[in-house]
């Protein structure tokens, strides 16, 4: 798996949900409500909401990082232990 990994044959891009999907819908609304409230802003708010989601998107990214950076140590140190307690050479 890790060569597999290292290789690039394994992908992990999250852009790949049937349209019938909870994410595929969610997405929908937001977008939706997004059009309707920017219908409503005048340019001054509109600025101000862009903002607003540009930095809640730079949160969202910094959270993602930090989880995938965690799940990643833990499984290496989980893997680690594994092969300690079996005496595996790589």
């Amino acid at each position: 798996m890790l060569k597999e990994l290292y290789l690039g044959n394994i992908d992990f891009d999250a852009g790949h949900f049937p349209q019938s999907s909870s994410f595929a819908k969610a997405a929908k609304r937001r977008l939706d409500s997004m059009e309707k409230l920017s219908a409503l802003l005048d340019d001054t708010e509109k600025k101000l909401f862009e903002q607003y989601c540009d930095a809640q998107g730079d949160i969202e990214g910094i959270t993602l990082y930090d989880t995938y950076a965690g799940a990643l140590k833990f499984g290496v140190l989980l893997m680690a232990e594994i092969f300690a307690e079996n005496n595996i050479r790589c």
